[in-house]
C-alpha cells in the first residue's frame, strides 16, 4: 500500500512541476513578445548617427549594419519569439534568447527562427550624418 501512495505523490509532484515549468515558459514568451511590441502611440521614426564603415550598431528597435559601401537596417525583434537582438559575434547577428543567427544582410543562418530579419526603410541625411529609420509595430499575434 505504501509504495502505491508514494507513486501517487511522485506522479502528482511531477505533474505539478511540469505545469509550473510550462507556465513559466508561457510567461517568458509573453513577456518577450510584449518587450518587442511598439505601442500604437510610439514614435514611428527614429534618428540615429550613421555608423562608420564595417560596424554593427544596435539601437532599441533597430540594427544598423554599415558595410564598406552600403547600409542595411533591420528590426531588432527576432522573428522566432520576439526577443530583442542586441549582440553580434564576428560577422553574425545573434539573438541572445535562443541563439538564432543572421548574416549581415539579415538572412537566417541558423534557427530556431524560420526566416531572416525584417528590413526597415530608412533615409540617409549626410548633411547631419544621421539615418532616419521608419519603425513599424512588429507585435506578433
Amino acid at each position: 500500500m505504501e509504495a502505491k501512495g508514494k507513486n501517487s505523490r511522485r506522479t502528482l509532484l511531477k505533474t505539478a512541476l511540469a505545469a509550473l515549468c510550462g507556465g513559466g515558459l508561457w510567461l517568458m514568451n509573453s513577456l518577450a513578445k510584449r518587450a518587442g511590441a511598439i505601442p500604437e502611440n510610439a514614435e514611428t521614426v527614429v534618428t540615429v548617427p550613421i555608423p562608420a564603415a564595417n560596424q554593427i550598431r544596435f539601437y532599441d528597435r533597430a540594427i544598423v549594419v554599415a558595410g564598406a559601401h552600403e547600409l542595411e537596417v533591420f528590426s531588432s525583434i527576432c522573428p522566432h519569439l520576439g526577443c530583442r537582438i542586441n549582440r553580434a559575434e564576428s560577422d553574425q547577428i545573434v539573438c541572445p534568447c535562443h541563439g538564432s543567427r543572421f548574416g549581415l544582410q539579415g538572412k537566417l543562418l541558423h534557427g530556431p527562427a524560420r526566416h531572416g530579419l525584417q528590413p526597415l526603410p530608412f533615409e540617409v541625411d549626410r548633411t547631419n550624418a544621421v539615418l532616419r529609420i521608419a519603425l513599424k509595430n512588429h507585435e506578433r499575434a
